[in-house]
């Protein structure tokens, strides 16, 4: 198997689980990575090379990718399968151990990992230290040739059954409390270490108390450096947040829920909106997987992911809860039962792998020092012709002709139909742009037009166009009769592209059935009312113009851009003004609720650019309803925690921020509202059952 099979791999791996499910070797469960321990079935995967997938094949590997890695791990917590024996060590301890460990360390350990034979518990948290890794009390003095622990940990996993330990302690002192840490790695079997149990809210025993009393550890079995312990553990931090198992705890929950309703149309809009965001997770996740690949560090998108991965694994509880309308019941099977599961887990989810406060701290941070990124050629592009123009259009700006001259108008109509070549995404790419500088122009409306009057083998219309859908418009009589409420841009258009039933219309907009109602919406946008009272003539059809469907989610997918230009803007505005502004003698930003409510905003950001990113990969248009449900959520709180952090400043209009606001909130429900889309994805994929919605969220089958 090449490394670029990983829908084989996917394949063997759900075999593996129905054999041992279907066996009853093991029953789904939430929160399976930590609570369901069973070294046999971790020993099974061993034997198919599945533990330490992407390690060296001199230390018991397969040199395969990040995404076979995801591929394997997102099928077996989808299926709530007993992975908990290994997990600690495979997905953090032996990366640690093969990026910081002496060559005799990697040739102890990771063989031994990548078996099934040898498993590991983390030893970080102590009681006085919560989430203050750097406040670690736990010491180690030299001993001869090797080290002499002291010290305790708290909340550690299976220290009862692992058969070793990373620990995380100080080994000097210095000016820095993050100077002088080390990690080492402890045989559990040694003198002097002692565990305690701790019984968690569900009744279970994985937590312990780990006591070390003069532990000798050969000097050899320090990881890394001595003293350089902080700058390792944030990174091994990285590989602990970045993965699936922040967002997939009470996936068995969401998929019995799914199941469920496969008959019932209620609760499309829940789970519709519970999908997209999953969708969202999955690639981003499916992204940190490739810049682990391409050699990179994304700690920044790791901690997005953990934060709303978190986030998101605890609202499937309320959402199954609210859906099904069931008790929670610890002794019950199917839904009930799983609710139990998800409920007492939830608490934790937010806390392990560092807390929210702490993530988001984290991401804040990130957001405050990097400057707002460049990239292709085309963004330069489009900040270079649109920046300055910001503002509330008065009829058709006179913009307008500089981007029809560079040929914007055609972008992504064939050059063979006279237009100027490029795809739907380089479209895209300068919507986004009129969204990032607060431009209103009637491009995608002309763009989608033009892109049908192609497909008809039509000349291109001359000027500005828009698109004309709906219910409201009919052929009758020989005639094309109707209104269509809040069209995009009719006052100044010349032509009409109308759509009635399965049918296409050309129409000039000074026909003289044409009457037009003027409209705006929140960002003084023209939004009009059109009715149209023509004779149909032959020369009006458009033959060979797509569905009205298509143009719709062609126009849902734009907006989707559009609304992720004017996300970063608000954005970059918020994290200008909470950088620079003072209050009491000190930055906004170093206010923790102000870093967490930015925190917030960059980690919705980054994910409705995320679905973006997928609705454009490809033609699904679930993709784009995906796509819309994201941008409308993060358009409704990066609104307003831009609002709330710039206080009386930003209620006005002498600072720029109402440019993005003001159209975040009206284009959040144009062309289809975010519910509407939420209930068009739940309509589509519930009745799909859970494996087909599973099926549908992991389509990405290569590396590439």
């Amino acid at each position: 198997m090449t490394d670029d099979d990983l829908g084989e791999l996917r394949r063997q791996v759900r075999d593996l689980v129905g054999e041992w499910r279907d066996g009853d070797r093991f029953r789904p469960v939430c929160d399976a990575w930590l609570r369901s321990y069973d070294t046999e079935f971790s020993r099974a995967l061993a034997d198919r090379g599945w533990i330490g997938l992407t390690w060296p094949r001199e230390y018991g590997g397969q040199a395969r990718s990040n995404r076979a890695r995801l591929v394997v791990t997102e099928e077996l917590l989808r299926a709530g399968a007993p992975v908990a024996a290994h997990w600690i060590a495979d997905r953090q301890i032996g990366p640690a151990v093969l990026r910081y460990g002496s060559p005799a360390l990697r040739e102890r350990y990771l063989p031994l990992i990548a078996a099934g034979a040898v498993t590991f518990c983390l030893g970080m948290s102590e009681t006085e230290s919560g989430s203050d890794l750097a406040s670690v009390r736990t010491t180690a003095r030299p001993d001869g040739d090797g080290w002499l622990l002291t010290g305790g940990k708290i909340w550690t996993s299976h220290a009862h059954r692992s058969t070793h330990a990373y620990v995380l302690c100080r080994t000097g002192t210095g000016g820095d409390r993050h100077e002088g840490l080390t990690e080492l790695i402890v045989d559990m079997s040694a003198p002097g270490v002692t565990v305690r149990p701790i019984v968690d809210l569900r009744g279970e025993h994985h937590f312990n108390e780990v006591v070390f009393d003069d532990v000798h550890v050969p000097g050899d079995h320090v990881l890394g450096t001595a003293g350089n312990g902080w700058t390792q553990v944030t990174e091994q931090l990285s590989f602990e947040r970045g993965g699936m198992e922040r967002v997939l705890s009470t996936y068995p929950l969401l998929a019995a829920t799914v199941d469920a309703c496969a008959d019932r149309r209620d609760a499309d809009a829940a789970l519709g909106e519970a999908l997209a965001r999953l969708a969202g997770l999955r690639g981003l996740a499916w992204r940190i997987a490739g810049e682990l690949d391409a050699g990179q560090a994304p700690v920044h998108a790791a901690a997005v992911l953990k934060d709303l991965g978190t986030e998101f694994e605890a609202d499937v509880n309320e959402i199954a809860r609210t859906v099904l309308d069931v008790e929670p019941d610890p002794d019950a099977d199917g839904p009930a039962g799983l609710l139990a599961q998800g409920l007492l887990a939830a608490p934790g989810f937010s806390i392990r792998g560092g807390t929210t406060e702490v993530l988001r701290t984290i991401i804040a941070k990130g957001a405050a020092r990097s400057p707002r990124r460049g990239g292709d050629e085309l963004r330069e592009l489009t900040d270079d012709v649109l920046g300055g123009h910001g503002g509330d259009p008065e009829g058709l700006p006179t913009l307008w002709s500089t981007v029809h001259g560079l040929g914007w108008t055609g972008v992504s109509v064939p050059e063979s139909a006279g237009g100027s070549g490029g795809t739907l995404t380089d479209l895209a790419a300068l919507v986004r742009g009129l969204g990032r500088h607060g431009v209103s122009l009637p491009l995608a409306e002309t763009v989608l037009a033009a892109r049908q009057f192609a497909a008809a083998g039509r000349g291109l219309p001359d000027g500005v166009a828009t698109v004309v859908t709906g219910d409201g418009i009919a052929v009758t009589g020989g005639r094309l009769r109707g209104t269509a409420a809040r069209v995009p841009w009719v006052a100044a258009a010349r032509t009409l592209l109308v759509y009635a039933g399965d049918e296409t219309f050309a129409v000039t907009a000074d026909h003289p059935g044409v009457r037009v109602t003027p409209g705006r919406n929140l960002a003084a946008e023209p939004r009009d009312d059109v009715t149209v009272d023509v004779p149909v003539t032959d020369g009006m059809r458009l033959t060979g113009a797509a569905p009205a469907g298509t143009v719709r989610a062609e126009a849902a997918l734009l907006t989707a851009a559009a609304l992720t230009g004017a996300l970063e803007t608000a954005v970059e505005h918020t994290r200008q003004h909470v950088t620079t502004r003072e209050q009491f003698g000190r930055p906004l930003l170093a206010f923790q609720a102000v870093g967490q409510t930015l925190a917030r905003m960059t980690a919705h950001t980054l994910l409705a650019g995320t679905a973006l990113d997928a609705a454009l990969a490809g033609p699904d248009p679930l993709r784009v309803a995906a796509a819309r449900v994201l941008t409308g959520r993060a358009a409704t709180l990066v609104a307003r925690g831009a609002h709330q952090l710039h206080g009386a400043m930003g209620v006005t209009r002498e600072h720029p921020l109402h440019l993005s606001t003001r159209r975040l909130w009206s284009w959040r429900d144009e062309n289809g509202t975010q519910q509407f889309w939420a209930r068009t994805l739940g309509a589509a994929l519930v009745p799909r059952g859970s494996a087909g919605v599973w099926s549908w969220l992991t389509d990405e089958e290569t590396d590439s």
